[in-house]
This record gives C-alpha cells, sequence and structure tokens, in this order.
C-alpha cells in the first residue's frame, strides 16, 4: 500500500525526464543513421567528381 503511494506520487514527476530521455535516445539513433547512410553517397560523389 505504502509503495503504491509512493510510486504513484513519483510517476507523474518522472514521465516528463523519461520522455525527454526516450527523445534523445531516439534522435541520437537517427542521426547516426543519417550519418552512417549519407557517408558513403558523399564519398562516392567525390570519387565520381575527380
Amino acid at each position: 500500500m505504502i509503495s503504491q503511494a509512493i510510486s504513484s506520487a513519483i510517476t507523474p514527476v518522472a514521465r516528463r525526464p523519461e520522455r525527454i530521455q526516450d527523445l534523445l535516445i531516439v534522435s541520437s539513433f537517427g542521426l547516426w543513421a543519417l550519418l552512417l547512410g549519407f557517408a558513403p553517397v558523399l564519398v562516392f560523389g567525390l570519387l565520381m567528381r575527380s
């Protein structure tokens, strides 16, 4: 009973940082995917220009 009261008191405060952390994790994966996908295209374009 006490643990339910404590968890329900903490949950509304803890949800916002969890959402921000989730967003940062997802955006970091997206950034790495973009960089890893764009790097070969950029290198290929530079090699074809020369």
